[in-house]
């Protein structure tokens, strides 16, 4: 299973990005103009796959992260449909801009039409039908 939660959001100047703790230590880009893929210890060989697949678009920056414990320790990673899939006991992996990490209009009202990036979702979208189709 993969889910696509908030992948149209960049801004590349650097401190823009947040992250969870303890992901703030552990040397993630400061910068946010890359799509993460994140799984949980059952889904490390989709994750990997996933993410050695976005890795062939020059054009699409991109991080992986795998959680222990279907991701119970870190409580941000689980804040979309992948984890119910994870506590069924099925392997998923959510691809993501890192939502409200990120973007400072995620879920109000300034989350208009103008503020996305559609180069940067078509990307995203691109790297993730090139995927697919190697999984055939």
């Amino acid at each position: 299973m993969l889910c696509l939660e908030m992948v149209g959001y960049t801004c590349p100047e650097p401190g823009c990005q947040a992250y969870p703790f303890p992901l703030m230590f552990l040397g993630y880009p400061k910068e946010g103009d890359f799509i993460g893929i994140v799984g949980n210890f059952d889904s490390r060989g989709l994750t990997r796959t996933l993410f050695e697949s976005y890795k062939k678009n020059r054009e699409m920056p991109v991080i992986k992260l795998t959680v222990p414990f279907n991701g119970w320790i870190m409580p941000a990673v689980r804040l979309s449909d992948h984890a119910s899939f994870w506590d069924q006991g099925f392997k998923a992996a959510m691809i993501t801009d890192s939502a409200f990490y990120r973007n400072p209009h995620y879920h109000r009202a300034a989350d208009a039409m103008d503020t996305p990036d559609y180069r940067f979702m078509a990307q995203v979208v691109e790297s993730l039908v090139a995927f697919l189709i190697r999984q055939r």
